[in-house]
Parts: C-alpha cells; sequence; structure tokens
C-alpha cells in the first residue's frame, strides 16, 4: 500500500509520497495532517522513502540519524540495508524484512526492493501499490508530485496529502 515516486533532474532531486494509513482493512484519516514525515523523510544527508510496515520505517529512521551508506554507490547501499537488518533484529527479534525503499544519496537515487536488491536509478523510479500509475505519469513527464497525485486519484491504496523532499546539488 502507498506510494513513492522520485526523479533525478539536472540539478535536483525530487521524492514525493502519499500519506494512506492503514489500520487492518481500514484507512484511518483522522491523525494525517500531511505534516509528517512517515513514508518520507530526510535524515542524515539522505533522503529516504519507503512502503510497507511502519515499524520497519520507524526502525529505519532511528538507525538512520547516525548511519548512512559509505558512498553513493549500489555495494555501498546494499551494506548499509544489511547492517539495518541486522540492527532491527538486534531490537526486536520479531523484526522482519517487508518494506521497499527509495534512497536519495548525493545526487543519485537507489531502489531496494525484495530487501537485497539494490538497483542505481537514472532517471526515474516509483515503488508501493501505486507504483505503476506513478511510473506511467512519470514516462509522460510528470513530476513525482504529479505522478504521486495521479495514483491516489487512480489507486485505492494510496491517499494524499502528498508530501514532497527536493534536494539541490550541483552537477560535476
Amino acid at each position: 500500500m502507498s506510494v513513492v515516486a522520485a526523479r533525478r533532474y539536472a540539478d535536483r532531486l525530487v521524492f514525493a509520497a502519499d500519506s494512506i494509513r492503514i489500520s487492518g482493512l481500514l484507512k484511518t484519516t483522522s491523525r494525517v495532517t500531511g505534516e509528517e514525515r512517515v513514508k518520507l523523510f530526510e535524515v542524515n544527508d539522505l533522503i529516504i522513502g519507503s512502503v510497507g510496515y511502519v515499524m520497519e520505517l520507524s526502525f529505519m529512521q532511528i538507525f538512520a540519524r547516525n548511519h548512512k551508506p559509505a558512498d553513493a554507490t549500489v555495494e555501498a547501499v546494499l551494506d548499509f540495508m544489511v547492517e539495518f537488518y541486522a540492527w532491527a533484529k538486534s531490537k526486536d527479534d520479531s523484526f522482519g524484512k517487508h518494506n521497499d525503499y527509495l534512497f536519495g544519496i548525493h545526487d543519485r537515487i537507489f531502489r531496494v526492493v525484495d530487501s537485497y536488491l539494490v538497483e542505481r536509478i537514472n532517471e526515474f523510479s516509483a515503488i508501493g501499490a501505486g507504483e505503476y500509475f506513478a511510473l506511467t505519469a512519470m514516462y509522460l513527464d510528470k513530476t513525482p508530485e504529479e505522478a504521486v497525485e495521479i495514483s491516489n486519484e487512480l489507486c485505492v491504496y494510496c491517499s494524499g496529502p502528498t508530501q514532497v523532499i527536493t534536494k539541490e546539488f550541483t552537477s560535476a
């Protein structure tokens, strides 16, 4: 459930996410104001977007405060994920790997799915239930924010408000 979309432009990274919260089979909206950074946040010079279990993403928020990949490479992101999963399991032995992630590191985007499949994204990517709507929208030159808003309209497992993080960089 949910959607996170990201695009690399010549001078910036743009990430966007929906804000749906699910409890059992019901959408919970009474506590969602749009100010929360639940699925998309910036910490320790990283942009992190995730879909899946709130528990896992909460652990990632704590872990990323003082950990980050050693470099902006597939190998370094994989090492980071292995370290994160071991750390999370040491905190709660019932911890399981359930989430997919999009990371913004320096001027690069990385996608992590199926726990250990790490891909560097050259242009755009999306994860979650609204992934295919968002990918289609970005293929048609929509921004990540517009792509998430389209997913919110078309996918019952996505809902606003939409959160956006933009990180500017200088091209080498």
